[in-house]
């Protein structure tokens, strides 16, 4: 039986399959330490774990989008579904840290494919508002995983060790994609061209979603603040366990409270693009509190005055702002152009992975052991970049443009 999409089931599928790679590196946080010692390496090479399934995550997207045009959606959830269930397994099989980080990247290319074609699905069925509005209401069921995923995996770990985690992640997938091919139809539109698949025709395809300036700099912006949220994600564990000594569960615990910050905005969020107010002002607001908030961090890292009660609360808040910029920047990014949406969609999700995978490295290579600079200075750097960007180039686009493929 097919899940009608205007339905609160579709939704959560949507959801579902967007939550995969949140599952995929926040379950796994509280495991680096048990598995750099498991593996007899460092905690900060472990860590890599995280980047090199970002790298994945951020690659397959490109081959995804025109794959997607040109065969459907469907397909191309399924076979990441696949991938990513038997890459999951092999992870929980892995006898070393070169051959776990191999299946991460795998892992990471399954994952990819899930992600992009909610975006693409969401732009294929809905337009305007009620798209920002769908997107939101995706964005606030699956931020239940990161919430969750870190107490899940502490627990998982705790019982059955760091391996079974992984095997938990491959449960996952193979119900997701059960789902998908239970209960969702293709909703690539039936009078969509006919994408043609050779080099000359993608490079083309790719020039032209490059040069729009709305898509490249929504993009940006973007990714760019998901590169904050990421440098927090990769130096969490770190910061929290190693620096603030909490237990793991402790650090699951205080990670859901963040994460739900990203809830309750991206709910907000839905609820004031349902109701009409203009997407660029949630943006701008959203903007202005992550890049303050981010600042405020850095300023406290750096004079090594961080606790608990300040870091919580101003993290609450940082994430809460993700939640109001990614619905609204992701949509404008993938809105003036509808024909090529699975190209344009596979573009946002590959710059913002690429983005958050390198401010991940760079977390792990300039942590100093005894200090959140690292972590705090990155996470400033990216939101003041975004914000810039959206300030000086994004917002000063001609109307003309917003509407032009």
């Amino acid at each position: 039986m097919r899940i009608r999409p205007d339905s609160a089931a579709f939704v959560l599928l949507l959801a579902s399959l967007s939550a995969l790679p949140a599952l995929s590196t926040d379950m796994a946080l509280p495991a680096l330490a048990a598995i750099g010692l498991d593996l007899h390496v460092p905690p900060s090479s472990a860590a890599l774990t995280l980047s090199l399934f970002l790298a994945g995550f951020a690659i397959a997207p490109l081959a995804y989008g025109p794959l997607a045009d040109r065969y459907g959606r469907r397909p191309i959830v399924l076979f990441g579904g696949v991938l990513f269930s038997l890459a999951s397994a092999a992870c929980a099989l892995a006898p070393s840290l070169a051959s776990l980080l191999v299946f991460r990247v795998l892992q990471g290319v399954g994952a990819g494919a899930g992600s992009v074609m909610a975006l693409t699905i969401v732009r294929d069925l809905f337009q305007g508002h009620i798209a920002r509005a769908r997107l939101s209401y995706v964005a606030s069921m699956r931020i239940v995983a990161p919430m969750i995923a870190p107490t899940l995996g502490s627990w998982v770990m705790y019982f059955a060790g760091w391996r079974s985690i992984y095997g938990v992640m491959a449960l996952a997938g193979v119900a997701t994609t059960l789902a998908v091919y239970l209960g969702m139809a293709e909703t690539r539109p039936a009078d969509a061209a006919p994408v043609r698949i050779s080099v000359g025709a993608l490079l083309r395809t790719y020039a032209r979603v490059l040069s729009n300036p709305v898509l490249l700099g929504n993009t940006l912006v973007n990714a760019l603040t998901f590169g904050c949220q990421f440098a927090y994600i990769t130096g969490s564990p770190l910061l929290m366990m190693q620096l603030l000594g909490m237990s793991p569960q402790a650090f699951g615990a205080v990670f859901a409270m963040t994460a739900f910050g990203i809830m309750a905005a991206s709910l907000i969020n839905g609820r004031l693009n349902a109701r009409g107010i203009a997407p660029h002002k949630l943006l701008w607001t959203g903007l202005i509190l992550s890049s303050s908030t981010s600042v405020l961090l850095a300023v406290l890292g750096f004079a090594d005055a961080l606790s608990a009660w300040s870091l919580v609360p101003l993290l609450m808040l940082n994430t809460f702002s993700f939640g109001m910029i990614a619905p609204n920047a992701s949509h404008a990014a993938v809105e003036p152009l509808p024909e090529v949406a699975g190209v344009a969609s596979a573009v946002v999700s590959c710059v913002m992975m690429a983005v958050g995978a390198l401010s991940g490295s760079l977390v792990t290579m300039l942590y100093d052991g005894h200090s959140a600079r690292a972590i705090t200075g990155i996470m400033a750097v990216c939101t003041l970049s975004a914000l810039s960007l959206y300030a000086f180039w994004v917002r000063r686009l001609p109307a003309a443009a917003h509407r032009r493929a």
